[in-house]
Order: structure tokens, then sequence, then C-alpha cells
């Protein structure tokens, strides 16, 4: 019985560690188990596979939630509404392309904005690029910038991938060529392949991700963060809880020790370099196509909820003040609204705060036709 139980545990070991090592599989179990929330109820549920690396709490409730897994923010996320394309629209011929982050990932926003026959997104979170634009169209573009992410912006630092001189006057910008260097190539040899396995750097994180990232822990994870906070005052290194304690809020933009931060000091200079680096996107912009190019700039909740909390640097509208390209404003938009637009438990807008900036879009792209 001993040699059975001890021969059961070694094979479980080595499956479980197989796995680990499998950073394909690992990314999809990620996948399916961080976003199946936002999926209706399908048969695969039933599933061994769905039961074993499927179900978890960490994104359900938010992403701040998961992060402290403190209960009293534990809440469903609202669904966000689908811009789908509508094809009894008039063609305009006019493509709009936006270049944004988490914000405005996974939206559908194809029939969202007047006067344009498709949107493209592209992630500014991975690499991409360069982009191609269409010469039977007119292109426009929006940058889109949260708060956090544009204090610290370099144009010539992105993982945007950029067409040279030479080939924006050989006209290569509007052709379909796969961007250089965004190719995912298998190790060379077989050693290689060994190594990077065993040596995986997120093997450990892999481990705990099977082992313990499934709701069946929820509650044990629940009264631990609850006794953390109430007896110890303790929160993970990535949460902040609002003055108000009704929101939780991403730390990174509340401790002014962040570059990200609502309350860090931004001098003169460094306004002037952030305000350079847009200049200088939207001439590159420019010369490859674009035809306009708009800034779109989206407050940091702590901006909007809490900048009473310490000086506020009021970046946003700083920038806004500033830069010459035409920006589609927020700020002062969020700041008087009465209800909420910020999720309380997770860093993102809510389905309120995203349709308001659809409406606030549209009015800017449109305000010149």
């Amino acid at each position: 019985m001993r040699k059975t139980i001890c021969l059961f545990l070694l094979i479980s070991g080595v499956a479980l560690l197989y796995l680990a090592m499998n950073q394909t599989l690992i990314n999809k179990i990620k996948q399916d188990r961080y976003f199946d929330h936002l999926n209706p109820p399908a048969a695969y549920n039933k599933t061994l596979y769905y039961r074993m690396f499927v179900r978890s709490d960490r994104w359900r409730y938010g992403d701040l939630y998961g992060l402290c897994y403190l209960p009293w923010f534990k809440a469903n996320l609202e669904p966000f509404k689908k811009y789908g394309y509508n094809n009894r629209q008039k063609l305009t011929n006019r493509i709009l392309y936006i270049t944004g982050d988490s914000f405005l990932a996974d939206k559908t926003m194809e029939g969202a904005f007047n006067g344009f026959d498709n949107v493209v997104f592209l992630d500014q979170r991975f690499p991409y690029g360069p982009i191609a634009l269409d010469s039977s169209k007119e292109n426009y573009l929006i940058m889109e910038f949260t708060e956090r992410r544009l204090n610290g912006f370099d144009f010539y630092k992105t993982d945007e991938a950029k067409w040279a001189k030479a080939e924006i006057s050989a006209k290569l910008n509007y052709s379909k060529r796969t961007a250089p260097g965004t190719d995912s190539k298998l190790p060379a040899t077989i050693w290689e392949r060994i190594n990077n396995a065993f040596f995986n750097k997120d093997l450990s994180r892999n481990l705990a991700l099977l082992l313990f990232d499934d709701r069946i822990f929820t509650p044990v994870k629940e009264l631990k963060a609850t006794l953390n906070y109430r007896l110890l005052g303790w929160l993970p290194q990535e949460v902040a809880i609002s003055t108000d304690e009704k929101r939780l809020l991403l730390n990174i933009t509340v401790d002014s020790s962040y570059q990200q931060s609502a309350f860090k000091n931004i001098s003169g200079s460094q306004l002037d370099q952030i305000n350079q680096n847009l200049m200088a996107a939207r001439s590159y912009y420019e010369s490859i196509g674009f035809k306009k190019v708009f800034l779109s700039l989206i407050p940091n909740p702590v901006s909007i909820y809490d900048a009473k909390r310490m000086p506020y640097n009021h970046l946003l509208e700083r920038v806004e003040k500033k830069t010459n390209l035409t920006v589609i404003p927020l700020y002062n938009t969020f700041k008087s609204y009465p209800g909420n637009l910020y999720y309380r438990n997770d860093a993102h807008w809510n389905p309120n705060g995203f349709d308001i900036w659809i409406s606030k879009t549209n009015e800017i792209l449109n305000a010149g036709n």
C-alpha cells in the first residue's frame, strides 16, 4: 500500500512538473481560467479540463480583488456594450486606428464611431507594427493613454516597430508586409528547448497557478486577507484602498514613489518632455499617411475619486493645455459626473465610463465635419 501511494505521488509530481514546464499549455490555461467569466455558460464547464484548470476567482470579481481577496470588494463585473459593425451604415471610406491599452482592449468597437467604416485597435502593451495603412481610404488615428501610462512616455522606446524613412519614401507603409521581428521562433536545438523548460524562470509561478489558483481556495484566501488587513493593516504591494474605503486602487497610481502616481511631482521640464514625445509620435504617424491624429487621455480612478488624499499633480489637465494635438478630454467630464465610472474592485472603468468615452470621442471626431 505504501509503495502504491509513493508511486502515485511520484507520478502526480512528475505530471505536475511537466505541466508547469509547458509554457504553451500554461498560457492556454491562463486564458481559459482568467477570462472564462466573460463567456456564457458552455458544455465544457462540466469537463475534467474545466474542473481541474479553469475555475478561478482571480479575475472574476476584478483584477484588484484578485490581488488582495478582501471579501467586501467581491462583486461581479458588468459586461460592456458591444458596438458591432452595422452593415446598413453608409460607407465613408474612412478607417479609424486606435493605439491604446487595457482600457480599450477586448472591446467591440467596429461600429462605435460615426463616419468611420471600421476600427483597428493596436494594443500598446505588446509588440506590434509597423502599421500598414490602406491607400484607398482616409486613415485617422487616436493615441489613447491612461494617466498612469502617460507619465514617462517615450515614443522612441515603445514596442511598436516603426517604418524607416526610406521605407516610407518607397510607400511600403501601405503594404501588408509582416512586421519585422514579431515572428516567434522555437529554439534552434533540442538542448536549448530542454534548457528553457527545466530552467523556466516562471516555473514556481506556474506551479502556484496549477496548485492553488482554484476557487475552492477562495474562502481561505479571503479569511487570510481579512485577518491581515484588520489586525495588521497589511495589503499586497500592488493594491491600495481609497480614503473612504469604498474602492480598491492600483497602488502605483497612489504611492508617490512610483512614476505612474497621480501624486508624484511633475516639473515643467518633465511636462515639456512628455509633450515633445507626443509631438514626435504625431509627426511620425502623419508621415506614414494618417490624415489626422487625436489624443485621448483617461484619468486614473484615484484622480477622480480620491485626489485629495495627497497633492494631486493635475497631469492630464496640464498636458491638455500644452499639447497642439486635438484632445478628447475626459477629466472634467468624469470629475463632474454624479455616478460611478470605474469598478470598485478593478483598476479599469466600468461600462458607464466606457460608453461616455465613446460618446465624447464621437463628439470630437465629428466636430469638424
